[in-house]
This record gives structure tokens, sequence and C-alpha cells, in this order.
């Protein structure tokens, strides 16, 4: 029995045992070696890394469609169990969904080629935004339509598909619930209850709806809650069936670009407040300061962790520039407790701000994802005022956060992503998480001055 080398270039080289021994002349082995340092180092060179476009996803990590000027803009995006994508927002001018396959084609089963719109209103014109959505476990999907701007008074309306895209026609009134008309419903949140009960909240009132779209009477008074605040933001629910509301001046308007947020007047300065609601629909006046609490400015996403601790992101001012200059702003984060304190364990102080740098001095968040590792990943738009045409003037914008609230470092570069769209504004509106760890980002891009045009979705890397 004798020993002799065995190479390996996935281990190092090991010694085995065989019947016959070989001699292996030594140039030989030095020049085996050499390519296995070579096939390694070429290996570590083309690693996929988190942060990254999935190349596997729509054309080279995108989908984008092409509807005509003003036609599109996606406001929300679900994942259904089967690893299919739902995006609503607006579509051909009416609120539209869109169903794409986990491989970003768009999905022929549903709809007309992938895409459905729902006409809301006596005759379904004018103009109405699929502006959240949420996907049942039987894969019926919801989706909550702003009736701002169409041939009926603004008001809450919910639309229910059945998987392959039609009307179901079991919930509400033919597949669709349209509530009392209030003074603006154009910043609709949805969120769908574990048991199935359906929550929706805009500016004025908060409603609750059974599994079949008609008001639930154990809430609030006859299943409607009347929020005297500004516009509604994000909704979040604690496991004991509490309900996080925010409010801010700003929500985001009907066919504007994301980045309009951050540059209105008042926009970056206007604070926002968080309250909190009983399961009942009565206010938890145990909650800060009779149920509210002062949040970061123009709170455009939050989520609740597993541990009842929940995270809100919106635009923070990083430097004060005197005008015509205007302030530096990047994404701002903080972090509570479950009772509404500040977590001070998390970034500084409880808050974080990240910044996108000289090129890109306007940044805002308008999504947060958790990843299972405890993980966030903030989501929006950065850039520069400018012409368009001229690279910075919107990307789509991320940046991932340890659970300590430092920037992950292996994600992006240093923490940080952006993706530009050439000759075109951009901006990331929302965020899902595949189970895979994949990143799915829904947002808008265009070249008409303040106005999207189209819908892109693009998938990363996560891991």
């Amino acid at each position: 029995m004798k020993e002799v080398t065995v190479l390996s270039c996935a281990s190092n080289a090991r010694k085995v045992r065989t019947q016959t021994s070989t001699w292996i002349p030594r140039n030989i082995l030095r020049a085996a070696l050499l390519l296995c340092v070579a096939f390694m180092g070429s290996s570590i060179l083309v690693m996929a890394q988190a942060g990254q476009l999935d190349k596997s996803f729509g054309n080279g990590g995108l989908f984008t469609t092409n509807v005509g000027p003003f036609e599109a803009a996606a406001d929300a995006v679900a994942l259904q169990s089967d690893g299919r994508i739902v995006v609503t927002g607006l579509l051909s001018g009416r609120a539209g969904v869109l169903r794409l396959n986990s491989d970003g084609s768009l999905d022929s089963s549903f709809g007309t080629g992938g895409m459905v719109t729902i006409k809301v209103g006596a005759t379904g014109d004018g103009l109405a935004q699929a502006i959240a959505v949420a996907v049942q476990t039987d894969g019926k999907i919801l989706a909550a339509i702003s009736t701002a701007g169409a041939d009926a008074a603004p008001a809450f309306a919910v639309a229910r598909l059945n998987p392959d895209g039609s009307l179901d026609t079991g919930f509400g009134s033919g597949g669709i619930t349209i509530s009392t008309p209030f003074n603006f419903a154009g910043d609709t949140v949805l969120a769908l209850q574990p048991d199935g009960r359906i929550l929706l909240a805009g500016s004025g009132a908060m409603a609750r709806y059974t599994t079949s779209g008609q008001f639930d009477t154990t809430f609030g008074n006859g299943g409607l809650v009347v929020i005297v605040s500004r516009l509604i933001s994000a909704i979040g629910l604690q496991a004991n069936g509490q309900i996080l509301l925010a409010s801010s001046q700003l929500a985001q308007p009907i066919g504007l670009f994301p980045p309009l947020q951050s540059l209105s007047p008042g926009g970056v300065l206007d604070a926002s407040t968080i309250s909190r609601y009983n399961a009942n629909g009565s206010l938890d006046t145990s909650f800060g300061i009779s149920g509210k609490i002062a949040s970061v400015a123009a709170v455009s996403s939050m989520l609740v962790q597993s541990d009842g601790k929940f995270v809100v992101a919106g635009v923070m001012t990083g430097k004060l520039v005197p005008p015509p200059g205007g302030p530096d702003t990047g994404f701002g984060l903080i972090r509570y407790n479950s009772d509404g304190s500040i977590d001070t364990s998390f970034g500084k102080g409880g808050a974080v701000f990240t910044s996108f740098g000289a090129k890109a001095p306007l940044a805002t968040p308008f999504a947060l994802a958790l990843q299972s590792n405890g993980d966030l990943i903030a989501a929006g738009v950065a850039g520069a005022p400018g012409l368009l045409g001229t690279s910075n003037f919107g990307s789509f914008a991320m940046a991932r956060y340890t659970s300590s609230g430092t920037l992950d470092t292996g994600f992006g570069s240093g923490g940080k992503v952006t993706t530009v769209f050439p000759n075109n504004a951009s901006g990331i509106a929302v965020l899902a998480l595949q189970s895979d760890g994949k990143i799915v980002a829904a947002g808008n891009f265009g070249t008409e001055f303040n106005f999207v045009n189209n819908i892109a979705v693009a998938r990363y890397l996560g891991q």
C-alpha cells in the first residue's frame, strides 16, 4: 500500500491509500496546483453578492412596462405562496393589478396578458389607483383603491380578485365594496388580520370589514372609527391585535414621482405621529401621550418585529443648506419598543440616518422589509434636483442594516445599492422578501418631468 497525493480544487490536497503507486512529476503537480488556484480565484471574482440584481429575473434583473406617458404607476406589491408577484397601482389610467411569474415574466393566466384593470364609480372613468394590496391564504387578492379623481366621491374602496384576476362576486357588491365618502381617501393603507378580517384606513376614518366585504360591526361604531389626523401613511399590526397607524403631512401624490414627497414645501420638516388603537377600534390612551407619539418627518413605511418592537422609515434632514440649495436628506429609521418608547439600543439613541452622498443629496425611503435574520432593508429614491437626462435625478436606492442599526457592509457597496435607469427618473415604492431571501422591489420610472410613465420591478440577491 502506497500513499499518493490526490489533488482537489474544492479542498486542500489530501493523501489516500491506494493499491498501486503512481509517480507524478513535480512540474505537473505545480501546474495542476496553479490551475486550481486560478480556478478558485475566478470563482471568487464571479461569486454573487447580496444586493446585486438577480440576472435570472426578467431582463437582467428587471421587469418593466411600456404603456405610454402617465399611464402606469406601482404603489404596492405582494408575494403569493407559489412565488408569483402581484403589483398594484395605475394601469391605463385605471386602478390596475399585474401579476408576474417567479422568473419576472407576465403571468398570462392572470387577467388579460397578466394585467387587470378595475372600474370604480358609475362609469369607471376618471383616475383611480390601487394603492395597497394583500394576498389571502386562499390565493385571492385584495386591492385597496383610491377613488380620488374618479367619477365618484372620495371613498374607501376594496376589490377582491379571484386567482385568475376576475372579480370575486361573493365579496362586497359584485367584487367591490365602497364605503361612505370621507374627506380624502388617496392615502389609504390596508392590512389583513390573521383571522382574515380586513383593515382599511385613510384620512378621516379607519374601517374593518368581514371576510365577505361587509362592515365588521364589532369594530368602532358599526365598523368605522373616526380619525382626527392628517394623511395616513402606514399601518402595522401587533401580535395582541392592536393597530398602529402613522400619519404624515404628505402622502404619495397620485401619479407623481416619489421624490416629490421630499421636495414638496414642508415635506421635509413636518413631523409625523403614530397612534395605537385597540383591537375593537378604541384609541389606546396608555400609548404615548393620549394614544399618540411623535416620530420622524413624513413617515412612509412601518413594520412590526416578532418581538413587538416596531420600526418606521421616513425622510431625515442630514445637513441644512441656505436657499436656494436647500437641505440634504437621507433615509431615516427609528425603532420603538412595543410600548412606544424609543429603543435606544438601535443605531444612535434609537435612530439611523443614511446619506447617499454628494451625487445624490436628496434621498427618501418609501418601504421597509425585515429579513429572517433580523436585518432591515429600507428602499426608496436617491438623487439630486436637476433636469431629466442626468443619471442622478432619481434612482432606485436601498440600504441594509443589521438588527442593531448599523449598515451591513456585506450588502451592495458599504451597505447601499442604487440602480440607475438611464435618462429616466426612478424610485422604489414598495418591497417584498421571497422565502429564499431574494428582494423584490417595485417602483416607477419615466422621462416626463414629475410624472411616472411606467412600472419597474427589480429582484436583488439577498444573500
